[in-house]
């Protein structure tokens, strides 16, 4: 997996006192791609299925919601955090959308440590991930260690089950990676509506137009 070095000046205080800037969420490829099952022979492809229904990995919004939005996700991407800000907007008003947050940290360690440590917070998954996403600062582990005491989850708990189910975890991570380097993706944020691949982020105004075309398919 790629790492590159997460540019602090884009990780400062004042990330989340701006209005959301449309044309921050669509920096980077605008194109999307039709997403459909693939032949058992093509199995370097990820099918839908593959990518929106992980079932190591907890769904938000609504588990029963009739469409899936995956989001290729790192814990210190500061884009990914304003398109997190735009879905949050649309589960509170659409009760039928089930949300997959697909860790791939092309961060670093750090940012694969907040992943693994995510996905070992049992019942508190969810606050994890808010927790992580509202962040406004760079990553270490003692700071997510006090991110995630904040939001509730048990840190010793946590790493306690992070050792114990480790290669599990990577697993997540590594079908993840292999999905994103299958997809071609430049970096995060990437979503995944339906059956579309959308290489960008997206404001909630074009996040509604996208689920309602995945209905209507």
């Amino acid at each position: 997996m790629t790492t590159v070095d997460l540019p602090a000046q884009l990780m400062g205080p004042k990330m989340f006192e701006q209005p959301i800037d449309r044309r921050l969420l669509l920096r980077g490829a605008a194109s999307f791609a039709i997403l459909a099952p693939m032949p058992v022979w093509a199995n370097t492809a990820p099918t839908v299925s593959e990518v929106a229904f992980d079932p190591a990995i907890p769904a938000l919004g609504n588990p029963d919601g009739d469409v899936t939005i995956a989001e290729f996700v790192d814990y210190q991407c500061p884009i990914c955090k304003l398109v997190f800000v735009e879905l949050k907007k649309l589960l509170a008003e659409d009760r039928g959308i089930r949300l997959v947050m697909k860790d791939w940290p092309i961060f670093g360690d750090t940012s694969r440590d907040a992943a693994r440590m995510a996905l070992s917070a049992g019942v508190h998954y969810a606050e994890a991930v808010d927790a992580l996403m509202a962040n406004e600062r760079g990553l270490s582990e003692r700071r997510t260690h006090d991110i995630l005491a904040a939001a509730g989850v048990d840190v010793a708990m946590a790493r306690a089950d992070l050792a114990a189910r480790q290669p599990d975890i990577d697993a997540v991570l590594s079908r993840n990676d292999a999905q994103a380097t299958a997809f071609k993706l430049k970096g995060t944020p990437a979503l995944v509506i339906g059956g579309k691949l959308f290489r960008r982020g997206m404001p909630v105004a074009e996040l509604r137009e996208a689920i309602a075309k995945a209905r209507a398919a």
